[in-house]
């Protein structure tokens, strides 16, 4: 009976988390940025030009859909392609000063969220958690 409980009290949390992580499924800076759109500059912010074959391991996507996503960062001026002078194949993607300002937005607002979080937890607390998240992130990737 306890399992069940415990079940149903876990899908109640992540219910509750899911939610204010849905609100963060777009950022409605100057231009509409979809989730996917996010992770990308997200994943270019870490790695200043990453190649677009780099950038769809990275988010575990297909090279076409990574283009997508690059186009679409690229009308929005968020992003520009560099392409290797001695090898035009190699195409590496970069971040604007436009695109680097919604980044550090958009990582801004992340760190808030989580600190909120956070906040609700005493430091042995907050140690057990990221803890347990690891564990599970760990188990999910196997």
């Amino acid at each position: 009976m306890a399992e069940k409980e415990n079940i149903i009290r876990i899908l109640d949390a992540f219910d509750g988390i899911s939610r204010i992580f849905a609100a963060m499924e777009s950022f409605p800076g100057d231009a509409n940025i979809s989730k996917p759109e996010l992770l990308a500059l997200e994943a270019i912010s870490r790695e200043e030009g990453l190649m677009m074959s780099d950038l769809g391991k990275r988010l575990d996507i297909s090279l076409s859909t990574a283009t997508g996503i690059i186009d679409r960062l690229i009308e929005k001026k968020l992003v520009k392609r560099e392409r290797n002078g001695g090898d035009r194949r190699v195409v590496r993607v970069l971040l604007t000063d436009k695109g680097k300002n919604t980044n550090q937005t958009y990582q801004k607002q992340k760190k808030e969220l989580f600190g909120r979080m956070l906040g609700a937890l005493d430091p042995e607390e907050q140690g057990e958690l990221i803890n347990i998240l690891e564990k599970i992130a760990g188990a999910i990737k196997q």
